[in-house]
């Protein structure tokens, strides 16, 4: 199994030092403009915070100025903190204001979308999920593409049953963290019976390819953290901070 070097991400737990001493020191100036609730959320940071608001309310503001609250007190160090989101352009955005607020986040390689973030920890342990480090991902044409050649070899109707439709119910599997060997009973006449069989086939030839499709970033990573305990240990110890 790789590893990455845990010294490089792990220090002794110490004593602040002047560096971070006078960091707490500094000014706030993302504290301006805060309503009292996101400043509650943002200076809370021991122990879970949920906060639950609508589009436009400045949930995405809060959550940098927590993240820049870190920093500035010392709380954590940047590669210590996992900031991730659903959308490229949200991801964006939290990167631009926190950049904004604290000068730079070239330190913060852990701050993504859900699927930069899984490529990443993906790239670490391939071999756990059968892959090597240098795998491809697949964009949906190339997936499409391999789910025609399967569906052919099957001497299955395209036209009744097309590859689009195969690649739904397989996306739908994948993103519930079912492997071809967990899909449930209930799941069996997907595709004309067929569905399960072909997921199967479909991630067995991905594998022959040194490749996965974009719902393969989420599932290799639930399933590494799942089945190998020291990994998920690993990760556990690295991120002190989850947003």
């Amino acid at each position: 199994m790789s590893s990455f070097d845990e010294s490089e991400a792990f220090e002794a737990a110490a004593s602040p030092s002047l560096s971070q001493m006078a960091m707490a020191a500094r000014p706030t100036p993302y504290m301006d403009g805060l309503n009292p609730e996101q400043r509650a959320a943002v200076e809370q940071l021991g122990g879970p915070v949920l906060m639950l608001a609508g589009a436009g309310t400045g949930k995405t503001k809060a959550l940098t100025a927590r993240i820049a609250h870190l920093l500035n007190t010392g709380t954590a160090r940047p590669h210590e903190i996992l900031a991730v989101t659903f959308t490229n352009k949200a991801a964006r955005e939290m990167k631009d204001r926190v950049s904004h607020l604290i000068g730079q986040v070239e330190g913060m390689p852990w701050m993504g979308t859900f699927h930069s973030i899984c490529v990443k920890i993906l790239r670490r342990h391939a071999e756990l999920a059968g892959l090597k480090s240098n795998f491809t991902i697949l964009d949906s044409d190339d997936q499409l593409r391999l789910m025609k050649q399967l569906i052919a070899a099957a001497q299955i109707d395209d036209k009744r049953w097309p590859a689009r439709q195969l690649a739904s119910i397989i996306d739908g599997w994948k993103n519930r963290a079912w492997t071809p060997g967990q899909v449930p009973a209930s799941e069996a006449g997907a595709y004309d019976h067929k569905g399960v069989e072909l997921y199967g086939q479909y991630q067995r030839r991905l594998r022959e390819l040194n490749a996965a499709d974009f719902g393969d970033l989420l599932l290799h990573v639930v399933t590494i953290l799942q089945e190998h305990s020291e990994v998920l240990a690993q990760y556990q110890r690295f991120f002190r901070y989850i947003l």
